[in-house]
This record gives C-alpha cells, sequence and structure tokens, in this order.
C-alpha cells in the first residue's frame, strides 16, 4: 500500500507540473479572436472551483532559502546568480507575498490562472516591454501581452493581479486568493493541493476510460500462457485506480528550505472520502503496540520500524492482489523454457506456500516490523524481526527450501534448530565467499553466515560479527513495549558510520572527502521519513539534513576532479 500510495503521490506531481506550464502553452489566440472571446459565455457558467492550487514562496523567502542552500552544497554563486535575476524581474511585486497558480475545470478543462502579489501590474509590465512588447488595454481595464506565439490576459484586483490565455478566465480569479492558500504558500517553498472531487464524476470516468483503452490495446499485443494471467493484473490494477479516482478527496504536496533546522522539509498527505473504502483502509491504519520497537535507536547507522492495526478492507484489498500477482506469476512460469516442470511445480508450489503466509498474517489485522543496523569504522552488524501468524511454517518453508537445493552446485549449507532461545528457534545458513570476492571477504569473511530465528510468531534476521547477540537482545526487548504513541512508520538514516565503515573496507578519495565534508557539517548526514495516520488518510514527512546535502555535493566534486566516478 505505501509504495503503491508514494509513486501515486510522485505521478500527482508531475501532473501538477503540467498543468502548471499549460498557462505558457496555451493555444495562441489571434487579436483579431479577441472579440469573439468577448461575446463568447462566460467561462463561469460552466466552472468548477480550483481543482488543483499550486503556491511559490514569496521572492525574499525564495532568495534567502536558495542562497542558504547553494552555500550549503558548495556553490554559494548560484544563490548569487538567482537573486540577481530576481532583483531585475520581480520589481513591482510584492516581495513577502507567495504566488499562486489556480487550476479551475471549464467545460472540463483544466485552465491555470496565476495569480501575482502586486498594487501595479502596470509598471512591471512596463520594464517587460523588451521581451513582450507594450501591454494593450481593453475598455474594460484589461490588459493584454504576447507571449511568444501565445496571448495573455491580466487584470488588476486590489492587491493581487490575475493572468490567464482568456479573458473570460479573469472572471473566475478571486480579488483575494489567500484563503486558498491556507497551508500551502510560504509554509513552503513549492507546494500543491489536488482536490479530486472537485473534478465532476464524468471527467474521472473519461481519464479511466483513456488510461483503460490503452491498457487493452497493450493487452491484445500480447500472446502467450501468459496473456490472459496478465489481463487479469490489468484488469485489477484498472479497478484500483478507478477507486482511487472515484475515493480521493486531497492529495497534498510540499518542499521546504527550512534553514533554522538545517535541512530540507518534504511533506506529503493524502486523505480519502469519509465512508470509502479507501478511507476504511487508511483510517483503519493505526499505531499499536510493537515487538519490534526496540530498534528505534539513537546510535543507529540506520533503522526502520512499523507497527501499525490493518482493517478488513486492507485485508480484501491485499488478498485480491496477492491473488492477480501469483496468477501473473504462474503465467510467466510458463515461459521459463530453462525450468523443467518439476522445477516448476516446486517454484509454484514454495511461492504460494508464502502468499498464503502472509495473507494469514494480514488476516490477524497487525502489521509489525523493525530493522536495525549498526556500523562504525570496524564493524557492523544487522538484524530485523517481523510479525507473523504462524512462526513454525516459516521455518517449515526454509527447510522444504534447504531440501530442495541441497543438492546444486554452490547451494548454501543449512542448519537447522542449533539451538533454543525462549522460544526461539535458532538457525543458521552458511555460503563460501569466492576468493575472487575480495571486498565482500573483508566484509563478511571466507564464509557469509546469516542467523534466522522462528518462535511461535515472529521472524528474525541477522547478519554481522554481534548479529546473533543483537537478535536476542531484540528478542528480549519483545515484551517490553506496551505503549502505541508514536507514527505508523518511520526510518531514520546517519550516513557518517555507513561511510567509515565503507572507507575501512576499501578506501577512496570520493567517500573520503564525503567523510570530510560530514565532519564539518551541523549532522551526520541524516535522512529521516516519518508516516502518520490522519483521519481517513495518512502523511508523510521527509528530512534531509545538510550534511546529507554537503556530502552528495562533496562526492560530485571529487568525481569531477579525480575524473573516476567508478570510485563511488
Amino acid at each position: 500500500m505505501d509504495l503503491w500510495n508514494q509513486s501515486s503521490r510522485l505521478r500527482r506531481l508531475a501532473a501538477a507540473a503540467g498543468l502548471f506550464a499549460c498557462l505558457l502553452i496555451a493555444s495562441p489566440v489571434k487579436a483579431q479572436e479577441r472579440l469573439q472571446l468577448d461575446k463568447a459565455p462566460s467561462a463561469t457558467a460552466n466552472a468548477t472551483k480550483p481543482v488543483l492550487v499550486v503556491t511559490i514562496a514569496s521572492i525574499n523567502k525564495l532568495m534567502q532559502d536558495i542562497n542558504y542552500v547553494s552555500s550549503a552544497v558548495g556553490q554559494p554563486q548560484a544563490g548569487g546568480m538567482f537573486a540577481m535575476l530576481a532583483g531585475t524581474f520581480t520589481q513591482g511585486i510584492d516581495m513577502d507575498s507567495p504566488i499562486g497558480v489556480l487550476v479551475p475545470l471549464v467545460d472540463g478543462a483544466p485552465q491555470p490562472i496565476a495569480v501575482i502579489p502586486t498594487n501595479d501590474v502596470k509598471s512591471i509590465l512596463k520594464r517587460l516591454e523588451g521581451q513582450t512588447g507594450p501591454a494593450d488595454e481593453l475598455d474594460d481595464g484589461t490588459l493584454v501581452i504576447a507571449v511568444g506565439a501565445n496571448t495573455v490576459y491580466i487584470r488588476q484586483m486590489g492587491s493581487w493581479a490575475a493572468m490567464a490565455s482568456r479573458k473570460d478566465l479573469l472572471d473566475l480569479a478571486p480579488a483575494d486568493p489567500t484563503a486558498l492558500f491556507n497551508g500551502l504558500g510560504n509554509d513552503f517553498d513549492l507546494a500543491f493541493r489536488l482536490q479530486m472531487q472537485q473534478v465532476p464524476a464524468e471527467t474521472r470516468n473519461m481519464l479511466v476510460a483513456q488510461i483503460r483503452q490503452g491498457f487493452d490495446q497493450a493487452m491484445d499485443s500480447q500472446d502467450g500462457a501468459e496473456s490472459d494471467s496478465a489481463r487479469d493484473l490489468a484488469d485489477q490494477s484498472m479497478k484500483q485506480l478507478e477507486q482511487f479516482f472515484n475515493e480521493t478527496d486531497t492529495l497534498q504536496f510540499g518542499l521546504n528550505i527550512d534553514q533554522q533546522a538545517k535541512q530540507i522539509a518534504i511533506d506529503t498527505s493524502f486523505t480519502a472520502v469519509a465512508g470509502t473504502t479507501l478511507a476504511a483502509i487508511y483510517g483503519g491504519q493505526q499505531p499499536i503496540p510493537s515487538q519490534f520497537a526496540s530498534v528505534i535507536r539513537d546510535d543507529a547507522a540506520a533503522y526502520y520500524h512499523g507497527a501499525t492495526s490493518i482493517s478488513p478492507e486492507a485485508v480484501e484489498y491485499t488478498r485480491t492482489t496477492l491473488k492477480s500477482t501469483l496468477a501473473s506469476l504462474g503465467g510467466a512460469l510458463e515461459n521459463e523454457d530453462e525450468l523443467t516442470p518439476q522445477q516448476r511445480d516446486d517454484i509454484r508450489t514454495m511461492v504460494d506456500r508464502l502468499a498464503d503466509l502472509a495473507v494469514a498474517t494480514i488476516e490477524e489485522g497487525r502489521a509489525d516490523f523493525g530493522a536495525l543496523l549498526l556500523a562504525d569504522q570496524n564493524d557492523f552488524n544487522f538484524v530485523s524481526g517481523a510479525f507473523v501468524a504462524d512462526g513454525n511454517e516459516a521455518a517449515q518453508i526454509v527447510k522444504d527450501l534447504a531440501e530442495k537445493v541441497k543438492n546444486e552446485n554452490g547451494a548454501p549449507r543449512f542448519k537447522f534448530d542449533v539451538s533454543n532461545y525462549k522460544d526461539v528457534a535458532m538457525h543458521v545458513i552458511e555460503a563460501d565467499v569466492p576468493a575472487k570476492e575480495d571486498e565482500a571477504r573483508k566484509v563478511f569473511g571466507d564464509t557469509l553466515r546469516v542467523h534466522i530465528g522462528t518462535g511461535p510468531k515472529a521472524v528474525y534476521v541477522a547478519v554481522g560479527d554481534n548479529s546473533e547477540y543483537m537478535m536476542k537482545e531484540l528478542i528480549d526487548k519483545s515484551t517490553l513495549d506496551q505503549g502505541a504513541d508514536r507514527p505508523v512508520g518511520q526510518l531514520k538514516m546517519t550516513l557518517l558510520p555507513i561511510l567509515e565503515y565503507a572507507n575501512s573496507i576499501e578506501s577512496n578519495e570520493v567517500i573520503s572527502a564525503m567523510i570530510s565534508a560530514l565532519n564539518a557539517a551541523p549532522d551526520q548526514g541524516r535522512l529521516t521519513v516519518v508516516q502518520s495516520s490522519i483521519e481517513n488518510g495518512q502523511s508523510s514527512a521527509i528530512r534531509i539534513g545538510e550534511g546529507l546535502l554537503r556530502a552528495i555535493s562533496a562526492a560530485v566534486m571529487q568525481s569531477r576532479q579525480g575524473g573516476a566516478p567508478n570510485q563511488f
């Protein structure tokens, strides 16, 4: 669900950027056509409220933020260049108010309207005459300029000026758009809010129909054993996409350069229409007590933790998705000529068992997972734990797999039930590291050992010299967490200890440059991602510390100087 949700948000951002460009790529309107436009029915006759609101921070905030981030990455001249250009082309604009683009639907089509904070738009246009030519003024005071082959209409509205590709669209602009900027505006350098339910149902249905037509054409071009299963998967995807269009309420995105906190913040949120299946799916995701909360540690090089309840609607969603995916996988297996019929059957049986275990786990109405990476200049250790419906079945699946591959050349060695720790059966998987893999041998030694623990309701995996102890520590603390005052999911990474360990294995100039940059930075290369439950939806907060920006910049500059990008 989360991966699908995040990728959908990125697609919405791309759509927002496309709509923003509509103002400049609108169809040309010749001067002789203006009278016809003036006589045409008003756009207000068949227009929605803004479906999309895009805001850009005030000029002052942009100059300060761009100056900060360009200095942080060692390119202060870029901030100076932006400030110079802004000073040249923004005279007459209120330097402390945001700029916005409002996108209503008119006759079913998006029609962008830019709103600029200024008390005197004529003075701005006067300074742009070298690029646009003199502005014409119509009888009602509307100004008209040519931007390349396009015509733009502009109207002064109190302390704001509205701009659009058609004169009648200006009637849709509010005299004061600031109420539409709530939660956007100067809270971010760039932000948008998409109100899906402002899009008429017939328009949403038309869009889904066009996408379905593309799916059908793609499916018609396929043949072979997997075509039917691929079509089933595509049909399921279309149903989910249609549900997304019809049941989404609001999508919001914001990017902010936060000088005070010395970080870049990216905030997103999604809400579904109350009472819908999507609202039930997201509303059912609430924080719960966790067996694996002890992975949340300040000294971690990285950790991920997620513990959430799961609604019956989400269970059904997962079951349906898995069914379609397995059917598609079955069709793909039939086309693998290098596999024997017995191997196909074995793979299919194993995948089915894993899927059954996954569904049984989801049906318990909870998800609980934690992973922890510790690293320093000399060592690294990794451990993870996950809730499962039947740990004994998980162990049996691995045992059956070991039996199938035991005679294969280079197969790993499995040691089952080597010990028992607090009702958790301890197993070990060993594999020889080839002598030619020098770096891998420096990390794992001659033999890679993976420790696995299977309890009645949990599976543990650990790698590293001290990882078995870490696994037992995770087991020891599994009953200590009884609260749920935390996000449903959170990730934290600190780059410096990871790079220091990598440098101890195989040093190079790029990694050394990054380490030097991080040692001089206000943080050690911090990245955090927090997912929280909100009413009928979910929000995400990504924070990228200044140290991470400096490290990436140092890597790029060192690669250019050394002329050896293969070092990193």
